[in-house]
């Protein structure tokens, strides 16, 4: 068997080896890179694959039929780098080149008749077009390792075919590369074949790579959002405080912190009445007022949490009692500074609203839920007291 048949025996297996690695691996809903790159490689092995048939069976060489399945090699070849970037067809470029494709490759086998000349140029658009490709590959602002391998082999296998057009052109090469060939002309499929399996794998790890940064895009995406969701569950709409499930969220946080802090439970005094009395929306407006004077009042690391429909859970980590007791006998002031100066969009009720504040402390030895228990006792005995001095105040009215 002749060296150069030998040779093209190989290329034609290891095009078809690459090219069934290529399909496999965009399978589906695979990468269109890959999808776009098998495409082409198909197109090699037609091209690659009529020569062996034709020295095989000794036919007459209808180089033609090889520079036309090359062509489509070229324009697949390229969309399959620029797919790394833009998400561009592959049918409409092929179906042009599919119909451009008959009328240059016939031109080319009548205007260079003899094989050498006709290989010198079939060489010459075959390192045009790899050099096309790595032109696109180094345009891709798409970094890592498989672009610099896959654009490296693309620039590589350009300057080797444009070596073997040097080789042809000056007679170096006189015999076709189907027949036996002088050095390195007759291991020409060898070194094609090696490069065409390094720029796939180089072409594979950059799909590769750029399906791990879209992942990794979408997991942050998709993290972001859980997040986003998971803060929007835990606020309650009306007052913008969290509710009730952001303390399961806190607790073991706030019951392994050694400093503790305090409890504060807040009722809004005469939310039925409001209600009956002017109606819901006026006591939104009450509910509203109450929260937005207590966040008045916290720091940065407290937690205001709407506990029931009048009535607010604050957390104080690391504030003791007193220093809670001194600061939330303020409330009646913020909430008139609500009333007097509301943010935008803010609703305030502009009657008047009382509030009844429990506090306790919470440490390792109190834990949270006893705590709570204890400032809502003292909270009602407040509310109680607040009761009960408006009931004097209005049996003292003539």
């Amino acid at each position: 068997m002749q060296p150069s048949f030998v040779g093209l025996t190989v290329q034609t297996v290891g095009t078809a080896l690459l090219a069934a690695i290529l399909l496999y691996l965009s399978r589906g809903k695979g990468s269109r890179v890959l999808q776009a790159a098998a495409v082409a490689w198909l197109f090699q092995l037609g091209s690659l694959g009529s020569l062996l048939l034709m020295t095989l069976f000794g036919w007459d060489y209808r180089l033609e039929v090889h520079q036309y399945w090359s062509f489509l090699y070229v324009v697949a070849l390229c969309v399959a780098t620029i797919r790394m970037d833009r998400d561009v067809s592959l049918a409409k470029p092929i179906a042009v080149a599919a119909v451009g494709g008959v009328p240059l490759s016939l031109l080319i086998g009548y205007l260079v008749p003899r094989e050498t000349s006709f290989h010198a140029v079939h060489m010459g658009l075959l390192g045009v077009g790899w050099l096309l490709a790595a032109v696109f590959i180094y345009q891709s602002p798409r970094a890592g390792i498989g672009r610099q391998c896959a654009g490296a082999m693309a620039l590589l296998s350009a300057v080797t075919d444009l070596v073997y057009v040097l080789m042809l052109a000056t007679g170096t090469g006189r015999a076709a590369p189907s027949r036996l060939a002088p050095w390195p002309l007759a291991y020409a499929g060898f070194l094609d074949v090696l490069l065409e399996m390094l720029f796939g794998i180089g072409l594979i790890i950059w799909a590769m790579e750029d399906t791990e940064r879209r992942l990794a895009t979408l997991h942050a995406r998709t993290a972001d959002d859980s997040r986003r969701s998971q803060r929007k569950a835990w606020l309650d709409p009306l007052t913008e405080t969290h509710n009730r499930f952001f303390l399961d969220e806190i607790r073991p946080e706030l019951e392994a912190d050694e400093t503790g802090g305090s409890i504060v439970l807040i009722d809004l005094d005469g939310l039925k009445r409001i209600n009956d009395e002017e109606g819901h929306e006026e006591g939104d407006k009450a509910i509203w007022t109450v929260a937005t004077g207590i966040k008045k009042l916290v720091r940065g690391n407290d937690h205001v949490i709407r506990w029931g429909g009048d009535e607010f859970l604050v957390i104080l980590p690391g504030m003791d009692e007193e220093l809670a007791r001194r600061r939330f006998y303020m409330l009646p002031a913020k909430i008139d500074e609500v009333k007097q100066s509301p943010k935008p969009g803010g609703r305030p009720y502009l009657k008047f609203l009382a509030a009844s504040v429990g506090i306790h402390p919470y440490s390792k030895r109190m834990t949270l839920d006893v705590a709570i228990a204890q400032a809502d006792r003292v909270m009602y005995e407040r509310k109680r007291a607040h009761r009960e001095m408006r009931s004097q105040g209005r049996g003292r009215t003539p």
